[in-house]
């Protein structure tokens, strides 16, 4: 019986320290990357700029063309993750964020998208078209160097 009271305790210790570890570790975030469809987008930008741009507190580039933002659901993995490093808010607080300023008439309402693919045709047939995506599939866009780097 003491025995196994002891094989027990270390089964259970055991199993404790591994749910301690695999809650104390953490994801790597994505490499993120900035696209865009439009001739007139700044060639870099620090973090501050790209996160008023997105926004939505700019609302043309340059040339006059209207800036549109394309960007994933904030329950993807690049959705959440660009939100909590490019807006720093959770994904509730940037849903809201939105509905108030289109509903108070500020700005137009970004395109949301639950996959990449369809997000990256968009931008590619949309004239003025920016977003965040996976690093890895920025091949065939212009790219917005942010704070130095092509991905961050």
């Amino acid at each position: 019986m003491i025995k196994g009271l002891l094989i027990y305790g270390i089964s259970l210790m055991t199993f404790t320290i591994m749910s301690m570890e695999s809650q104390n570790s953490f994801v790597t975030p994505l490499q993120l990357s900035v696209i865009v469809n439009s001739e007139t987008a700044p060639e870099t930008l620090d973090m501050k700029g790209l996160r008023s741009l997105l926004k939505g507190e700019k609302q043309r580039w340059g040339d006059g063309t209207k800036i549109t933002l394309a960007l994933m659901k904030t329950n993807t993995d690049i959705g959440s993750d660009m939100t909590k490093r490019v807006f720093l808010m959770t994904e509730k607080e940037l849903n809201k964020y939105f509905l108030a300023k289109v509903f108070q008439g500020k700005m137009s309402s970004p395109e949301f998208f639950d996959n990449e693919e369809d997000l990256r045709s968009y931008v590619k047939s949309t004239r003025g078209a920016i977003s965040v995506i996976e690093s890895l599939n920025s091949d065939g866009f212009k790219t917005i160097t942010i704070d130095g780097k092509k991905s961050f």
